[in-house]
């Protein structure tokens, strides 16, 4: 609302009738709800700028102006609706308006109705290659299953261009450097003796021999693909790669044959540069280019990401230049080096009213929370000269509370000091590159090893201290542009809890679940992460995500570490080495719509201790929910264990709930509260979503075996393990504001607890907003009854991005 106010808005109308506002009718046949709005739509941007409202002025001062209201740009707005129906396959709309003008003061508001019926949309018939050459006659038949013209097919102007770019990008990557999309056109039938007259515009031509076949009621046509006759012969010609030519500090205005530069042969390849910036081993394995081979686009395209990827050069670009008199090109990369040093700073800031947990250094003493990090970072993109990325990190972060002191009189609940190394080498380094074929490297299209080192120092005031060490060492790859893997060799991840206090441990004796994970405890095994993005072609409006995770400790690596320790009855290894084994599967399913969306997410995580002395996965690594990205209805680690329940209001216990099983169900429904940006910056969204899960331990925690609620039912001796497990579910649903700025999201979300699996009246479910006093005073006030119900049926939330 404040937003809103800020926005000064006058509409300026001239003293006779305007356009107000245009309205779309459309009668249409056999398509989806979705398929109409979409179409809908693109009829409104059909509309002549002559006839729409147009938004002036600076940041806080917009004007509205409306035009006065012409008949002429109405008909030009119908023209463009017909030819936009055209090339959705309708071809015999039929299309009007009418006009009403309303009066309200001195104002003559003219509204125009469009009333669109489509018709019959046509299909096609059959689809035919008629190429006259042989060689690309025989190539696009081998693919003809590719195409998007199928029989009974619609015959769209996309579907048309796009079967016209993928035979273009077929015959360039067979050798055809030199063809292009004006050297194909697609024709119907010809047989029609209405169609004597061939336009310039080759699909309006298959709209006119559809309206010829619309008068004869057979609304279908019949393709074929053709050479054009005016084509240059030499574009039906292969080429063959003869030299290859790199320039890695080029600068504009240089040439490759410049006898000034300096000059090196690396295999097949000739370096041509001014000074020794780069090692000469970086380049081969790069270029996708082969001296004698056929000239391949896809080549052309992976030879520029390849070096892209790498993150040293600046828009890598690439000149093709044909040898006379022969079907030979030379190939010449030219790249352009960016800054080696990056410097970044930042500062993060999180403030939680009334929670058991913060965002940024997770400490539980209840009250207003406010933390605050700071993030120094010094990048070098040319480490060794080898385009090895190397970042040195410094974190410091403080949590206050400054609702009241510690008992030492603090206003400290926490504090943070890390440093991070990582090291990204652009190759597959050994071991793995002993393992892996050459060929198989060499069609790697983003190839990566790194190694990352992390030490960390954290303060729990009034709890515990703790130091954490992380080393990792692995590989990230991928063979699809829409896939990343990610292999770790080697983890290892030591924390270290020491210099506890008697509150700390009275907390752990009150919670005993808490005390198989708040250990020191270390861990090393090997990890492998996929993600995967997939947009279904034949419904564009339909994407998903999906992220696979597994991780071990204690198979591999522990085995040799245990060795090294020695046959002693206690050592390091054994003392403090965790064994277990985890995995995660993430689903994210995404319907999108002019203006609004729905996202649905699923995700489930399950860790096994392998040992029976360890009882639970060391908490770093166990699974958590609440929070801006999970159950929204809970703070950061503020649901579960299981059925445990929550802190007493107005304590100051350690509340941090972890567990080695997760699962949880979102949705979300997404719109736009606005069509147009607020001052031509940014977009105001709404969304309404509901979460449902928990989180649980798989083995069970207390010492005498009895009944545990933190155990997951079904590893459990319960036995009604459906009803329980139902029973122990959380659900939570909210609403929450968007402020979107194209390249980032501001997110405000607002969450309920209708289900708690912390308490058994009716299964855990209420209505939160339901009883004693006034909602918004509830929200609002400051007194100790009204906290307490927000501490246990609210949670708000600040979210940068979608949740998921």
């Amino acid at each position: 609302m404040l937003l809103l106010s800020g926005c000064w808005v006058v509409r300026k109308f001239p003293n006779k009738p305007f356009a107000f506002e245009n309205k779309i009718k459309l009668n249409i046949e056999k398509v989806s709800s979705d398929e109409k709005k979409v179409i809908e739509s693109r009829l409104i941007t059909q509309i002549d700028d002559s006839s729409k409202p147009v938004a002036q002025g600076k940041f806080l001062h917009k004007i509205l102006t409306y035009p006065a209201f012409d008949t002429t740009s109405v008909n030009a707005s119908v023209a463009n609706m017909r030819t936009s129906m055209w090339y959705l396959a309708y071809f015999s709309p039929q299309i009007s308006y009418k006009v009403d003008t309303v009066k309200k003061g001195s104002q003559l508001r003219v509204v125009t109705t469009y009333n669109v019926i489509a018709g019959k949309r046509t299909l096609i018939d059959t689809f035919a290659y008629l190429l006259r050459d042989t060689a690309l006659q025989k190539l696009a038949l081998q693919s003809k299953k590719e195409s998007p013209l199928q029989p009974n097919a619609p015959i769209t102007k996309i579907a048309v261009q796009t079967e016209n770019a993928r035979l273009v990008e077929l015959f360039r990557n067979r050798g055809y450097y030199k063809f292009t999309p004006d050297d194909l056109r697609v024709t119907g039938d010809t047989t029609i003796e209405a169609l004597t007259t061939v336009t310039d515009d080759p699909f309006e031509q298959l709209a006119l021999l559809a309206e010829a076949n619309e008068k004869r009621n057979k609304p279908t046509i019949k393709l074929g693909m053709v050479l054009n006759t005016n084509s240059d012969s030499t574009k039906f010609k292969r080429y063959y790669i003869d030299s290859i030519y790199v320039l890695p500090d080029y600068i504009p205005g240089d040439t490759y044959l410049d006898s000034s530069l300096n000059r090196r042969t690396v295999g097949n390849l000739s370096l041509r540069y001014h000074d020794p910036l780069f090692f000469y081993k970086l380049f081969p394995g790069r270029v996708a280019f082969k001296k004698g081979a056929l000239y391949s686009q896809e080549d052309y395209y992976n030879t520029i990401n390849n070096f892209y990827k790498v993150g040293v050069w600046e828009s890598p670009s690439i000149d093709i230049i044909e040898k006379a008199g022969t079907n030979l090109v030379d190939v010449v990369i030219k790249l352009i080096p960016v800054k080696r040093y990056g410097f970044e700073g930042g500062l993060e800031v999180s403030y939680s009213a009334n929670s058991s947990t913060t965002n940024i250094i997770s400490s539980t003493n209840s009250g207003n929370l406010l933390g605050i990090a700071a993030n120094l970072s010094l990048l070098d993109r040319n480490l060794w000269h080898r385009a090895v990325r190397m970042t040195h990190t410094l974190r410091a972060g403080i949590e206050l509370n400054t609702s009241q002191k510690n008992s030492n009189g603090s206003l400290i609940n926490s504090n943070e000091l890390s440093y991070g190394n990582s090291m990204f080498i652009p190759k597959i380094a050994w071991p793995l590159s002993k393992i892996l074929s050459k060929n198989l490297k060499r069609k790697l299209l983003n190839k990566q090893t790194f190694v990352n080192v992390n030490l960390a120092q954290i303060n729990r005031i009034e709890f515990f201290n703790q130091q954490g060490l992380n080393l990792a060492y692995g590989y990230k790859f991928s063979k699809r542009a829409n896939a990343t893997n990610v292999f770790r060799l080697f983890n290892l991840d030591f924390r270290r809890i020491y210099n506890t206090t008697d509150r700390f441990d009275q907390t752990l004796d009150s919670f005993p679940f808490l005390r198989y994970s708040f250990n020191t405890a270390l861990v090393t095994g090997m990890s492998f992460s996929r993600v995967y993005t997939y947009t279904n072609l034949k419904h564009p409006k339909r994407s998903n995500v999906t992220r696979f995770n597994i991780e071990e400790s204690g198979l591999t690596w522990a085995a040799l570490i245990k060795n090294l320790a020695g046959n002693k009855q206690e050592n390091f290894a054994s003392k403090y080495l965790k064994e277990y084994i985890k995995a995660d599967f993430e689903y994210v399913h995404t319907w999108s719509y002019v203006r609004s969306a729905v996202a649905v997410r699923f995700f489930g995580g399950l860790g096994i201790p392998l040992t029976k002395s360890d009882t639970t996965l060391p908490f770093f690594k166990q699974y958590y929910g609440g929070g801006p990205n999970s159950m929204r209805g809970w703070p950061v680690r503020g649901i579960g264990v299981g059925g445990q329940p929550l802190s007493t209001y107005n304590t100051r216990n350690f509340n941090d709930r972890t567990g080695d099983v997760q699962l949880e169900g979102n949705i979300e429904y997404r719109f736009n509260y606005l069509r147009r940006p607020l001052f031509n910056v940014v977009s105001l969204k709404g969304a309404l979503f509901a979460d449902i899960g928990n989180i649980w331990n798989v083995k069970n925690t207390k010492s005498d075996g009895t009944s545990d609620t933190t155990q997951l039912p079904f590893f459990s001796k319960e036995p009604n393990k459906f009803t329980a497990f139902y029973k122990q579910l959380g659900v939570s649903a909210g609403t929450g504001i968007r402020l979107d700025f194209n390249y980032f999201v501001l997110r405000f979300d607002v969450g309920f607890r209708f289900k708690r699996p912390d308490i058994s009246k009716n299964d855990g479910w209420q209505n939160p907003l339901s009883g004693p006093g006034d909602f918004i005073s509830r929200m609002f006030s400051t007194t100790e009854e009204n906290r307490r119900w927000r501490y246990e049926n609210f949670n708000f939330t600040i979210g940068v991005d979608y949740p998921f």
